[in-house]
């Protein structure tokens, strides 16, 4: 099938702007005076590596006509009946939902120093998965507990990186 030449140009959009990334991480992270096994600019490498190579593998099947420029409608409500997502096939966008999570994500910008990292973290993801799905909320709440705290940790802990402990300061977090 041929493809459009909007996904063509967006395929090399993404590889220039993955080479910038990249270049970015690899020239202009300043390097620790002390020799460190990984250094600041690791993650950003990584993370710009993987970009040139998912854009490098989108590019390639865009022009080789491997990838399909349009779905049949039952394939994606398939797809979407497994994520759970059959409502929200639309065409449009949904100007509501982007500026409620817009809004919520520059909530979280404030707040973040503010209640810490696993509060406004835990905060930020309830409100959008209140918003966007309410029909499992003792679920999102766990899985919303879990992911903040246990990333806290992990960052805290394992990679020491700093994060606002907030009010739950005097846990020692």
């Amino acid at each position: 099938m041929k493809q459009s030449a909007e996904e063509r140009i967006a395929s090399l959009v993404l590889i220039v702007f993955s080479l910038a990334y990249l270049g970015y991480a690899a020239f202009f992270i300043p390097m620790p005076s002390l020799k460190q096994q990984l250094g600041p600019d690791a993650f950003p490498k990584a993370i710009g590596l993987g970009m040139l190579l998912l854009s490098g593998i989108y590019a390639f099947q865009q022009f080789r006509g491997v990838a399909k420029s349009k779905e049949k409608e039952q394939d994606v409500e398939k797809r979407a009946a497994i994520i759970g997502a059959e409502g929200k096939v639309e065409g449009k966008a949904d100007l509501k939902t982007m500026s409620f999570m817009l809004a919520v994500m520059l909530l979280y910008a404030f707040f973040f120093e503010h209640l810490g990292y696993a509060i406004s973290s835990f905060l930020a993801f309830i409100a959008g998965c209140m918003y966007l799905d309410r029909r499992h909320p003792v679920r999102d709440a766990v899985i919303a507990v879990i992911a903040s705290f246990v990333l806290y940790y992990i960052f805290s802990a394992w990679l020491r990186v700093q994060l606002p402990a907030g009010p739950l300061s005097f846990l020692g977090l």
